[in-house]
């Protein structure tokens, strides 16, 4: 595995990269990075150029210069296509890096064959009832002289697995690395809708969920609402699942990638 820094319009964005092949772009969830998917990437990197990069303001890229929406985060994700010489590629996605890549399908189709949908965070069911009911987690964390601020952002990389404390330190880095202005993602993430946008991808997807995942029980509903989709589960599987079944989340998006259209 080679990590590099591409130069697009925003910045330096750095990324991680393995194998040849056709090119699979990963997309990290909030406030992450591309080491979310270093024990993922072996596995997939068989079959293809496994591409995972940090969003702006995330892990080793550049600041984010000003607070990005979904589509910003895309358009970023277009730009580091472009600079590797990317035409086209499939794209997987893992909770907010799901909303992204169903961003860059919907804006330029011509730029994804096919998008792996993996805990589309639906906050509300459709009949208004909340998904789920968090501990505060969002709200913007100061840099203290104490370093209190360390503790929290330790708390909060926990909260959504029951995950060994290697995990959340790992998680903890990541929240380090984002800073104070982390928390913006969370920020966008909560105030996007993703049903009027899911009908409008136009390309295969696979809308994966994680039965230990918060979000699961809106996945038959978030499936009904991306045309030409299939579902499937992985049992047992929590929020972090690529850090921690990487074999089973590999294998999942390897059976669907090599099935008929």
């Amino acid at each position: 595995m080679k990590r590099a820094f591409v130069d697009i319009p925003e910045g330096q964005m750095h990324y991680r990269t393995e194998g040849d092949g056709e090119p699979l772009l990963l997309l990290h969830m909030s406030l992450a990075s591309s080491d979310e998917f270093t024990r993922v990437m072996p596995f997939l990197s068989k079959s293809y150029r496994a591409i995972a990069p940090d969003y702006m303001g995330m892990g080793d890229s550049d600041p984010a210069p000003h607070q990005y929406e979904y589509l910003d985060h895309a358009r970023s994700i277009r730009s580091l296509m472009d600079a590797l010489g990317i035409e086209k590629a499939s794209i997987v996605g893992h909770h907010a890096g799901a909303m992204i890549g169903a961003e860059l399908a919907i804006a330029w189709p011509e730029r994804v064959n096919r998008l792996v949908l993996s805990s589309v965070g639906l906050w509300e069911s459709s009949d208004g009832v909340a998904v789920i009911d968090p501990p505060n987690f969002m709200t913007r964390v100061e840099i203290q002289a104490d370093g209190s601020h360390l503790m929290e952002w330790w708390r909060r990389s926990g909260l959504w697995s029951d995950n060994p404390p290697e995990i959340v330190e790992e998680r903890l880095i990541e929240y380090v690395k984002a800073g104070p202005r982390g928390e913006e993602m969370h920020w966008v993430g909560r105030a996007y809708d993703p049903k009027p946008r899911l009908p409008l991808i136009p390309c295969p997807s696979l809308v994966l969920a994680g039965t230990r995942d918060p979000f699961c029980p809106m996945a038959e509903e978030v499936s009904s609402l991306v045309p030409n989709s299939k579902l499937t589960f992985i049992e047992d599987a929590p929020t972090d699942i690529d850090r921690l079944m990487p074999e089973e989340f590999a294998a999942a998006i390897l059976d669907y990638l090599k099935s008929p259209a």
